[in-house]
């Protein structure tokens, strides 16, 4: 009998802000079993097939697929010299079944090959006939191209090779060492990823009401760790690594014209966007080691300043947050209470709408 996944709302980013255009799971998915709402996301039983690319998919790990536990997977697969993966459709062996090869992630893949694991690929010649298709196959093409960035940039002499069986083969053999075999997945590299990597559509600008982010208390994700571990072990002079949609981390740059109005950081379900904040100051903080990339902070930002930068520069972990935005607090001359503004002012909002309401009602 097939399951489906398990669905957490709360760290689903259509849940935590009823605007977000995020269909990232609905893209990937090959049977149209997710349904998208304001209230997150629905999966029908009737349609799902459990190929578990929508839990690939999500950056936020909103959705757990049971017949691909990673960490356990990886608990496994990192004490062999090598590994095979083999896509159940395909009924090839390996030490690793799974239900689709484009469910295994780039930080799963980057994880197993950075510690010297061989890693073979199997069943990929049935993608053509495959219930899962081309969304499989684009999918797993776009984690081996992340994998290869993650690669050149950590100088991968000691990575272990990612191997695919040539199409005239029979039976996959286990993964080797041998570089030559590296060009057998380059097919997969770029095949229908453009499909899987369309930006999220910018919200117009418009009022966000209050009941449109709902709290939750902030998270940490398995992959995000898996990519911090490898983020810790680059060299400190590193190149800058290419942001890429496979890879579940960002860096957030902030342009003129911030209001201080903390949607950012209420709407951020890792909590990775904080706010900072003294007798005096207030600040707009940034954890890098938090950030999967979700883009929510970017859709929430109603002045539009917040963006991803292009190059993730800063890799390792930082004890305390980048300041993103400061601000000086200021003393209201009416109430006497403390207040922040991108200006300078007298009075603070609180007063300003108290007089726009009592001339409002008696002009």
């Amino acid at each position: 009998m097939l399951t489906q996944p398990e669905y957490r709302a709360t760290r689903c980013t259509r849940y935590r802000y009823r605007y977000s255009g995020c269909s990232r799971c609905a893209e990937a998915c090959p049977h149209d079993a997710v349904e998208l709402s304001d209230e997150g996301i629905r999966i029908s039983a009737s349609a799902c097939r459990n190929c578990a690319l929508c839990a690939a998919a999500c950056p936020t790990e909103a959705l757990l697929a049971d017949n691909l536990p990673r960490i356990e997977v990886l608990k496994r697969a990192v004490k062999l010299p090598e590994v095979t993966f083999a896509c159940a459709p395909s009924e090839f062996n390996g030490d690793e079944i799974v239900p689709c090869l484009g469910g295994l992630d780039a930080a799963m893949l980057a994880y197993l090959t950075s510690r010297g694991v061989a890693v073979t690929l199997a069943g990929t010649r049935h993608c053509a006939e495959c219930v899962h298709g081309a969304r499989g196959e684009a999918r797993l093409g776009l984690h081996l191209e992340a994998v290869e960035a993650l690669r050149g940039v950590a100088g991968g002499d000691k990575w272990a090779e990612i191997s695919v069986p040539d199409e005239g083969e029979t039976e996959p053999a286990k993964a080797g060492h041998d570089p030559s075999r590296r060009h057998l997945f380059r097919r997969f590299i770029g095949r229908g990823a453009d499909q899987l990597t369309r930006p999220i559509s910018v919200i117009e600008a418009q009022p966000v009401p209050l009941k449109a982010i709902r709290f939750a208390a902030p998270f940490s994700t398995a992959g995000r760790e898996l990519l911090q571990i490898l983020f810790e072990a680059e060299p400190e002079d590193h190149a800058p690594l290419p942001a890429h949609p496979a890879l579940y981390a960002a860096q957030v740059g902030v342009r003129p014209g911030c209001t201080a109005c903390e949607a950012c950081a209420r709407a951020c379900p890792t909590g990775a966007m904080q706010i900072r904040e003294s007798g005096t100051a207030w600040g707009l903080g940034f954890q890098f080691s938090r950030c999967v990339g979700c883009g929510v902070c970017v859709e929430v930002c109603q002045p539009h300043v917040l963006h991803f930068q292009d190059e993730l520069k800063s890799l390792s972990k930082a004890s305390e947050p980048v300041i993103l935005h400061a601000l000086g607090k200021q003393r209201c001359a009416r109430c006497d209470r403390f207040f922040i503004s991108p200006a300078p002012a007298e009075i603070c909002p609180i007063c300003e709408g108290d007089d726009a309401d009592f001339a409002s009602l008696f002009g």
